[in-house]
């Protein structure tokens, strides 16, 4: 039900454009070191070469690389200077606008005093290279966030996804199938501290998105929050392997439908990475949670078939809202719609919502007419001093008797879809909820949930650590009959 006149149900028509049509390539450059020839033997680290073989043959056998498209730097090849001339020269040579482009690394990752004043807390995040510290602790040595940033400037039009598996203050994580290590002497972290009075490892929690804020990439997929540490334990980086299990499973397909988005992929990850880093002591105090940057929850990762025009990806059905928005904790919360759900033109009907967790509560209608509505909290619940707010095990019915009115299935017939989403967290939703808050087909469908899914995936950072935000999702279908 969309208001107090409005239809009942609508299906939702959104568009993302990958690309712009064009005969797509694809390369891959792989970077991996777990051999450090300069630094002592507690630096050195096993499972680079294991991800490097694993990621090379994911890409090649589900998303149709050939072994001519990628390039494999692995220890002594993965030099600064290799790293950062593949990039600006290998890649953009081999590469033109409209391509994919993935740039993989995994190793150790760390931090540096920042040189140009763009960083918030004075630090610019790094990969650390074969050849670091032949000459001491000289921070132009580790190859920097902003040389990255302008290697990836040769590179324009292209789509390009970089997967950092490190620690850098931030970017990087691993899991091993949600099997617990074998002990504790079996766990590694990704993490190298910087200079004689670096601390041994980050702290507090950040804001800001480290490493790829301005990178140039489309999206950037890192394995931990800023200030948390990467994790190997027997013989690969933890996110890596969850990754790759994700997307070539199938299982980070959370809806079912065929194609896995970025927030399908981080809602994948996120609760496995999560549950081991709990497991393990080392790894308790700062967490361990992936990331995206920038914000592209909508962002499609699927094989691009070489030689083939790349076309416009279009969204056309309710059930595919939950790409963005993924269903989440679902069993946290349960929709009644009362009398029941399914309802004839000019009936009815209460939504009764019951939430196994405390939080906030927002109730969206997809509806057969391409709309969607926000059902609660709308202005005239807010009027009333309805917050939203639900405890668990209690019950919240929208509308209830004290609000003066009700909803009635309105023309024309079809399916439609409930969303239901309750905040544990107070996220802060109440600007983009009001501007919506009319009970009015909401326009900019796909702004709109794009900011909402960004917002309920951001890194939580009111706690001492980083860490994901705590919510559930859950969907409920109806139908109105003539």
């Amino acid at each position: 039900m969309t208001s107090k006149t409005g239809p009942f149900l609508a299906t939702l028509v959104l568009y993302f454009f990958l690309l712009p049509a064009a005969q797509a390539a694809q390369k891959a450059l792989l970077i991996g070191v777990g051999d450090y020839p300069h630094l002592p033997p507690s630096a050195q680290l096993i499972g680079p070469a294991n991800d490097l073989r694993a990621m090379s043959s994911f890409l090649q056998s589900h998303w149709k690389f050939t072994p001519s498209d990628i390039r494999i730097l692995r220890d002594k090849d993965a030099t600064k200077n290799n790293i950062l001339s593949s990039i600006s020269g290998w890649l953009a040579n081999q590469t033109s606008p409209g391509d994919r482009v993935v740039i993989y690394y995994s190793g150790h990752g760390s931090h540096v005093p920042d040189r140009n004043g763009d960083e918030e807390d004075g630090e610019d995040e790094t990969f650390v290279p074969y050849d670091y510290g032949r000459r001491g602790n000289v921070a132009e040595d580790m190859v920097l966030d902003d040389e990255i940033g302008k290697a990836l400037s040769a590179l324009p039009g292209r789509e390009v996804i970089l997967i950092a598996d490190s620690c850098h203050s931030g970017t990087i994580n691993r899991d091993i199938f949600g099997k617990e290590p074998a002990n504790e002497a079996d766990v590694r972290a990704r993490y190298l501290p910087f200079g004689s009075g670096a601390r041994s490892v980050p702290q507090t929690s950040r804001t800001e998105d480290p490493l790829a804020r301005d990178a140039g990439s489309h999206i950037t997929f890192s394995a931990a929050l800023p200030h948390q540490l990467a994790w190997e334990s027997r013989g690969y980086g933890i996110f890596t392997r969850n990754l790759i299990e994700g997307l070539s499973t199938g299982a980070a397909d959370l809806n079912g439908n065929n194609r896995i988005t970025s927030a399908e992929l981080m809602n994948y990850i996120r609760p496995k990475t999560e549950r081991w880093c709990k497991q393990v002591a080392q790894c308790r105090e700062l967490q361990f949670t992936p990331n995206i940057s920038p914000r592209n929850e909508a962002f499609i990762l699927q094989p691009m078939l070489a030689g083939a025009p790349v076309q416009a990806v279009e969204w056309s059905a309710a059930e595919d809202v939950s790409d963005v928005v993924p269903e989440l904790n679902s069993a946290e919360i349960r929709v009644d719609i009362l009398p029941g759900n399914t309802h004839r033109i000019g009936d009815e009907v209460q939504f009764r919502l019951t939430s196994g967790l405390d939080g906030y509560l927002t109730l969206l209608d997809i509806t057969a007419e391409e709309e969607l509505v926000l059902l609660f909290p709308t202005d005239e619940d807010r009027q009333a001093g309805k917050t939203g707010r639900i405890r668990a095990g209690s019950v919240l019915t929208v509308p209830d008797p004290t609000y003066g009115f009700v909803f009635e299935a309105q023309a024309p017939a079809g399916t439609g879809r409930l969303l239901a989403i309750v905040t544990e967290d107070p996220v802060e939703l109440e600007d983009l909820l009001r501007e919506h808050g009319e009970l009015e087909p909401i326009s900019g469908k796909m702004i709109f949930l794009k900011e909402l899914s960004a917002r309920l995936n951001q890194p939580w950072t009111r706690d001492a650590s980083n860490r994901s935000v705590r919510w559930a999702s859950g969907y409920e279908d109806y139908q109105i009959k003539p």
